[in-house]
């Protein structure tokens, strides 16, 4: 399971969920999983650590 599915499934919700089994479990959350959106997020953090790094090493050789 990724942070972001067990983030979602410790959020507070006002319905009471149904009970599913492990597998069913699996499903729902491996469903939910959207690829592209981590990938973009992944992207963008690794643009502002190479950015951070960048400012650091300016910083420094200044």
């Amino acid at each position: 399971m990724d942070l972001q599915s067990l983030v979602a499934a410790h959020m507070p919700n006002r319905r009471r969920p149904r009970q599913m089994g492990a597998a069913a479990e699996d499903r729902y959350y491996r469903n939910q999983i959207t690829l592209p959106r981590l990938k973009l997020r992944l992207l963008g953090l690794t643009a502002a650590t190479a950015g951070v790094t960048l400012l650091l090493a300016g910083v420094i050789n200044t």
